[in-house]
């Protein structure tokens, strides 16, 4: 049962503007919005409407943050709970949601943020590695409690913080990487569908690995069977692999880190998966180089890093995803799939399809949307907050219609 409130500090009751946003169910409140309301810091609150209409809790900010409110969802009664009650109430309920898939080897995301009700905090799990990320003052300021459940549900080999996080500047946190339990372990293997991928979780990319393209590494492996399969921004290779598990018979991984693609080979040849080959270079470069050579593909996965990290970069970014997207369309073999990706939460997926039109624009060849893929079940987007629906995939096809006519749109 929930703790009632024993002061109106725990309690806070929203000026009529910012109720109308907590109605329409957008779970951040800025400062401008409380009408210079003085909140309680790093606190736990239960927060309403004029009139008395309950909005569920709260989570108030270290007073860095510009987002000075998050709602974290509903709570039975009127009080607030404990910190203690608070957690294990929403990580338990966010574990239960994933039981089915976690197993000894497994890779995944156990809690994601605002979707499972607990702003700022992500907790991603490979084999007996936890790592977590805090990017709320709530979180951090019960970075403990936190990592107590996470040991006492899981006793992990190591909790690891990834603080490295540009956007924990603007919550006022420091930027650190910080073993929180356990021992230092550096390199974690996980199987997934089969491959085996290792993962540093100190210093690889993310929390270590990309677990919120799982549904794409299984359509990629899906239609892999026999084909030449071109790797973009491949990072340790891993949708090379599973191409190279689906029966491709030749993958090219191409990212800029030499000792990325070290590790890329290195997996293919420990599981005996087939010829891959590793290409140092810019993607931009490379691309324009195998058009030149007349090279073609059957396959060709484009998944490059966010390239607009905010509103200001949107019109820059989408040049970027044009430009690249259309050499990668010229790359197909006839009947070959582009399976491109963007990560920028700024760039809705209509977006992201009008920037994919516009780069079909005038080829020879019909472009078919085939399928619209996302991040896994594990990393829920949540319909009142569009930004937790960051990873759009699409999967396009190359048609041929004999008649030389280019694609108009």
């Amino acid at each position: 049962m929930a703790t009632e409130p024993t002061s109106d500090t725990m309690s806070i009751t929203l000026p009529e503007r910012a109720a109308r946003i907590g109605r329409r169910g957008h779970p951040w409140f800025y400062a401008d919005d409380l009408a210079s309301q003085e909140l309680p810091k790093t606190a736990l609150v239960r927060v309403r409407a004029p009139g008395g209409r309950d909005l569920g809790l709260g989570m108030t900010s270290n007073g860095s943050s510009k987002i000075a409110l998050r709602l974290c969802g509903p709570w039975e009664g009127s009080g607030v709970p404990e910190v203690e009650e608070f957690l294990d109430r929403r990580l338990s309920d966010a574990i239960a949601l994933r039981e089915a898939g976690i197993g000894e080897r497994t890779g995944e995301r156990l809690v994601h943020s605002e979707a499972d009700g607990v702003p700022g905090l992500v907790v991603d799990r490979y084999s007996d590695v936890i790592v977590i990320q805090s990017t709320s003052g709530w979180v951090e300021a019960n970075r403990g409690a936190i990592t107590a459940w996470l040991v006492a549900r899981f006793s992990p080999a190591m909790v690891l913080m990834r603080g490295d996080l540009p956007v924990r500047k603007r919550e006022g946190l420091a930027e650190e990487v910080r073993l929180l339990a356990g021992e230092r372990v550096d390199e974690v293997e996980i199987e997934e569908d089969g491959v085996v991928h290792r993962v540093r979780p100190w210093d690889g990319h993310k929390t270590g690995f990309y677990l919120d393209q799982r549904p794409a590494r299984a359509r990629v492996r899906a239609l892999a069977a026999s084909a030449r399969v071109l790797d973009l921004f491949s990072y340790q290779g891993a949708f090379a692999l599973s191409a190279l598990a689906g029966g491709a018979r030749e993958a090219i991984a191409v990212d800029q880190s030499a000792e990325a693609l070290a590790r890329a080979t290195a997996a293919a040849e420990a599981q005996e998966l087939g010829p891959l080959t590793a290409r140092v270079g810019n993607a931009f470069d490379v691309v324009r180089e195998l058009r030149a050579d007349g090279q073609s593909f059957d396959l060709v996965v484009l998944d490059p890093p966010p390239f607009c990290k905010s509103r200001r970069e949107v019109e820059g970014g989408k040049r970027g995803y044009r430009d690249l997207n259309r050499i990668a369309m010229q790359l197909l073999a006839p009947g070959g799939r582009l399976i491109t990706a963007s990560c920028s939460y700024h760039l809705r997926g209509e977006m992201f399809e009008d920037v994919l039109r516009q780069a079909s624009f005038d080829l020879p060849f019909r472009v078919f949307l085939e399928e619209r893929l996302g991040a896994g079940a594990d990393h829920p987007a949540w319909l009142r907050l569009p930004e937790s629906e960051y990873l759009k995939v699409r999967v396009l096809r190359r048609v041929e219609d004999g008649t030389g006519v280019g694609d108009s749109g």
